[in-house]
């Protein structure tokens, strides 16, 4: 699903305060990750994850409100985040979203 213009540059946001937050813990936990996010106001219902798997530290955000469709994945490997923004129907989980390209909207190394 696309995501608004809106959306888009809230993603961007978003972004900016997640890498920025987990820039300050290098190869975090995924307890640290989930504290870094609830420290940003995340709400735990709306965060899936955090979880460890193939070395990194994944997380999912739903932060789809009055009608909007953004998402967000999140992994952190050692010094790099990267955020993948992406649009869902209100009718499926974030994580059941199918995403033929990934791409990264914004990381750090």
């Amino acid at each position: 699903m696309a995501l608004s213009g809106v959306e888009k540059c809230a993603a961007r946001a978003h972004t900016r305060r997640i890498t920025d937050a987990l820039e300050k813990t290098p190869d975090p936990t995924p307890d640290q990750v989930g504290e870094a996010l609830r420290g940003l106001g995340y709400l735990d219902e709306r965060v899936d994850g955090p979880r460890r798997s193939a070395g990194r530290v994944g997380f999912t955000l739903d932060l789809r409100i009055m009608g909007g469709h953004l998402c967000l994945d999140g992994t952190v490997t050692g010094a790099r985040t990267a955020v993948l923004p992406y649009g869902a129907s209100p009718r499926v989980t974030c994580r059941e979203v199918r995403r033929s390209a990934p791409g990264v909207m914004s990381s750090r190394a």
